[in-house]
């Protein structure tokens, strides 16, 4: 009539359910985040492989899209 457990609000699982149901939890918690961790790694070596903003501005120099003062001034502040 009650259950296994009698009327104490476990129903047939009892303490195993209430167990497992929070090693379910805490398992799901984790893989999401590890998953949010390697997410955020991978965009972080993805934005490392672009060029530097000196680069750009070397770049910039060269095709005599800015003048030599102009990069004197952005050298100034990158570094």
């Amino acid at each position: 009539m009650y259950g296994f457990m009698g009327n104490y609000g476990y129903g047939m699982m009892g303490y195993g359910g209430m167990f497992f149901g929070l090693l379910f939890w805490i398992l799901i918690i984790a893989i999401a985040y590890l998953l949010i961790k390697w997410l955020t790694e991978q965009n972080k070596a993805k934005g490392s492989e672009g060029k530097s903003a000196l680069d750009i501005a070397k770049e910039r120099y060269a095709k005599g899209e800015i003048t030599e003062e102009e990069f004197e001034e952005m050298k100034k502040r990158l570094i």
